[in-house]
């Protein structure tokens, strides 16, 4: 009886959560109800209001696979511009540098009107983290200026293809101080910062609640563990057929070394990090989650990461920088040393996957089995680091390491497709692995202990017909800025 009452908790509460862990209280509309005339007049509403789907997060969940495509195309982006924001720094836009925060609003044409969009300016600490006072380092510049490393954040999809015609378009008060113009496959978008405008979009893309530990965006919601927040209870994507299915079981976090012989092994997992929440930077396009990460063997702290997760309405970066005191000494000790990073996802199976260094096209379905092309599926770090997820239930996951050249590591990526896979974690919720993908890191560099990657997942509700290749190209080439005067 215990066995079942541990099985049926965490089932019921998952139902709850399907719609408590949303904005929304109530079931969603059905899947792929927004037909003929009335999905023209989305598109033609969007294209006037950025924000549209914020404001009525339904739309979300109404639409298509085949309608995402439509819509993403209709508004002349692709589907990584769709999910990427962009940043500008104050040193790239000299009209910024240096005026107060809270005077500067952001703007773009759209239909022929200009209307604020949703942004945010995030200052940085000394060491290169988002700063918030209370809970940040020194911050690196002056507070509530735009200055040094602070950065302008807004949706890369709210810019407008329409420039700015000063005699058509005007403010009510206040006045446009800098045009941002980006080039991007041949096409050209704009948007443009105001000071002193009472202009504003109150739309939020993302909203994080710090005392119920959850997250609801546009495009999907989650609730991570109170005691651990790299331990996710629950997640679910807004969109597709199943909106109540469970997407995530558990994300993988493994380390395991002998310890100058190859045995026995040590092995800490997610389980020995003591992940606390040091607080929350609130804004309406990403919220910042800084973390205070304990790595414990035996119940000891042995040393502490920070960094933060940030998290997009779409998306998620996890940067981990780390430099261990004597770290030097414990790299000479550690005999064969295997870090496992991965995703444990929840019964996909008619979903595909692919990863860096297969033939393109060339997809693997997930069905419970493993092929011998699936027990081969390469991927080497750090010069192919991606792997691509097609969930079959209307949305998708891409999944990239950054790397830096410089960091001498050797690693392959992983990828497991069972019904009952050989490898169990505790810590896991659902005994299956439909899929299991990640990265393990195989060997690390002698004489040093420096971590700097950054982990970046992105959500899309699909990355269009062209396939997973062509969205980590647009990854790798993003739209280029040009900060400049406005047009008079």
């Amino acid at each position: 009886m215990r066995r079942i009452g541990t099985i049926i908790r965490p089932l019921l509460a998952g139902c709850v959560m399907a719609w408590m862990g949303t904005a929304w209280g109530v079931a969603p509309a059905p899947y792929d109800s927004l037909k003929g005339e009335a999905f023209d007049q989305f598109v033609t509403r969007l294209k006037a209001d950025p924000s549209l789907m914020a404001k009525d997060k339904d739309l979300s969940f109404r639409l298509s696979t085949a309608q995402w495509d439509q819509m993403v195309q209709a508004m002349d982006l692709d589907h990584y511009t769709w999910v990427y924001a962009t940043t500008v720094k104050a040193n790239q836009s000299p009209q910024l540098a240096g005026k107060r925060i809270d005077t500067l609003s952001v703007l773009s044409v759209r239909a022929g009107k200009l209307v604020p969009i949703p942004f945010q300016i995030d200052e940085r600490d000394e060491d290169g983290w988002i700063y918030e006072p209370g809970m940040s380092g020194k911050i690196k510049g002056s507070e509530g200026v735009f200055d040094a490393d602070d950065e302008l954040v807004f949706m890369y999809r709210d810019t407008g293809s329409e420039r700015l015609n000063p005699a058509v378009h005007h403010l009510a008060d206040g006045r446009i101080v800098e045009e941002l113009k980006y080039t991007y496959n041949g096409k050209t978008r704009y948007a443009y910062v105001a000071e002193g405008s009472s202009l504003r979009d109150p739309s939020d893309y993302v909203q994080y609640d710090p005392k119920k530990w959850t997250l609801d965006a546009t495009f999907f919601n989650f609730r991570n563990n109170p005691k651990n927040i790299l331990m996710f209870e629950d997640f679910r994507a807004n969109a597709g057929p199943t909106p109540e299915h469970r997407v995530l079981d558990t994300l993988i976090l493994e380390i395991s070394t002998g310890v100058m012989v190859p045995w026995p092994r040590v092995t800490v997992d997610i389980r020995n990090l003591q992940a606390e929440l040091a607080g929350v930077k609130h804004g309406p396009v990403r919220e910042v989650l800084k973390l205070k990460i304990w790595v414990v063997v035996a119940g000891i702290p042995v040393f502490r990461i920070l960094t933060d997760m940030t998290v997009y309405d779409q998306g998620i970066t996890l940067p981990v920088k780390l430099h261990i005191p004597g770290g030097e000494i414990l790299t000479r000790v550690l005999n064969k040393p295997l870090i496992d990073i991965g995703l444990d996802m929840h019964e996909l199976k008619g979903g595909r996957f692919v990863s860096a260094v297969n033939p393109s096209g060339k997809y693997h379905q997930v069905d419970g089995v493993m092929t011998p092309e699936e027990k081969q599926l390469d991927i080497r770090i750090p010069d192919a680091t991606w792997l691509w997820l097609e969930s079959g239930r209307g949305w998708d996951v891409v999944m990239k390491f950054a790397i830096p050249p410089d960091w001498p590591v050797e690693g392959r990526g992983t990828y497991v497709d069972a019904v009952k896979p050989e490898k169990s974690y505790a810590y896991e919720s659902f005994p299956d692995a439909l899929p299991r993908f990640g990265f393990q890191v195989t060997k690390l560099p002698v004489g040093k202990l420096d971590i700097d990657l950054t982990a970046i997942l992105w959500f899309p509700a699909t990355v269009g017909q062209a396939g997973p290749e062509r969205f980590i190209k647009q990854m790798d080439n993003p739209p280029r800025l040009e900060a400049q005067s406005p047009p008079v």
